[in-house]
């Protein structure tokens, strides 16, 4: 590689990370969209399930309920899904719920992944996909991504997955047993 091509390659990259530190600062003017924060209210959730009903989080309030971004077409998403099906089982009886909230553009394709998938619980779909208000408004820069909300309707987690979110439903079920 010649040395202009070299600096001007270690130039962009080094801008890159540069972009990157300014965005990840708190009062950064380009943070300038609300971000969920924990132990604060989940941000409003309404959009229609399989049948066209809008749903909204709202009415999943007095338990925990774990909103699950996800895509038909995402791998890590659907190799969390089987994890979400076993534990749905376990906890569900105790009181556990899932809002699965899909971004695939494709209703078909995420009809088909629900069916194949075994997914029991409520199914949102937002066709709009990364152009969501709603995947805005939570800061879902890409899928799977999850939010745990308490029965105030508060997040207390984000993105916990397998075994993580295993060891937190089991220390929040403990809890709530006489």
């Amino acid at each position: 590689m010649q040395p202009i091509f070299k600096q001007l390659l270690t130039l962009r990259v080094t801008m890159l990370f540069m972009l990157v530190a300014l965005l990840a600062l708190p009062n950064s003017p380009t943070s300038t969209f609300a971000q969920p924060q924990f132990q604060q209210p989940a941000p409003a959730l309404v959009l229609p399930d399989r049948t066209g009903k809008q749903v909204d989080l709202r009415t999943f309030r007095n338990g925990y309920v774990l909103v699950d971004f996800w895509a038909s077409w995402c791998p890590p998403c659907r190799v969390f899904n089987r994890t979400l099906v076993k534990l749905y089982k376990r906890f569900h009886s105790m009181g556990f719920e899932v809002l699965s909230v899909s971004l695939d553009e494709d209703r078909k394709a995420w009809q088909r992944a629900i069916r194949t998938d075994g997914m029991v619980w409520a199914q949102l779909v937002d066709t709009m996909a990364w152009n969501s208000k709603v995947a805005t408004a939570w800061d879902v820069l890409g899928v799977p991504n999850s939010f745990l909300i308490d029965p105030e309707g508060n997040i207390i987690a984000r993105n916990l997955h397998g075994g993580e979110l295993e060891k937190k439903l089991e220390e929040i079920y403990k809890k709530q047993k006489p």
